[in-house]
């Protein structure tokens, strides 16, 4: 399991463990009930979504051999989102994850960065870390998540190996 450089006090790091830890189980082959995101509010104002990534989203292609797994983790209060991104089976190295902002089966700018000109094995890894973003941009995804989706860029699909819309 790898982390970010930015994930290195103990508090970062033991929350993104337990978040991790309670989120990245793989499934077998993805079913077309595998592709919908969830979400759960928590009493801390939290709000957690679920995704599974697949190259049948992409939209001019992807990576048809490669699945993934994501989990959210919204904190407008901080301005913070945690995230745990899992992949496997991905031709070439994985180079960036983003939050993008458009409906089902339409491409969109890049809301959130999580992680750009990166070199991870495609063939499966983990990768976890929190970034900084604004309340109001946390909030567009919390009021309206089916208009933002998840995509992970390698080095044989720089448009975009897998993705996953959340709903």
């Amino acid at each position: 399991m790898r982390y970010k450089k930015g994930a290195r006090t103990i508090g970062r790091v033991g929350a993104c463990l337990a978040f991790a830890s309670s989120a990245l189980v793989f499934a077998g082959p993805a079913s077309a009930s595998a592709e919908v995101a969830t979400a759960h509010e928590y009493e801390y104002g939290h709000n957690q979504f679920s995704i599974y990534l697949t190259g049948d989203e992409v939209r001019d292609g992807g990576d048809r051999g490669g699945r993934g797994f994501a989990r959210l983790d919204f904190d407008p209060e901080n301005e913070r989102v945690c995230y745990a991104v899992r992949w496997r089976r991905l031709e070439g190295e994985v180079t960036a994850f983003h939050l993008h902002v458009s409906p089902r089966h339409h491409d969109g700018p890049v809301w959130i960065n999580f992680f750009n000109h990166e070199r991870y094995p495609g063939e499966g890894d983990t990768v976890l870390d929190c970034v900084h973003s604004d309340r109001e941009k946390i909030r567009a995804v919390i009021d309206d998540p089916s208009d933002y989706y998840l995509m992970v860029h390698t080095t044989a699909h720089d448009d975009g190996a897998i993705r996953g819309q959340l709903d």
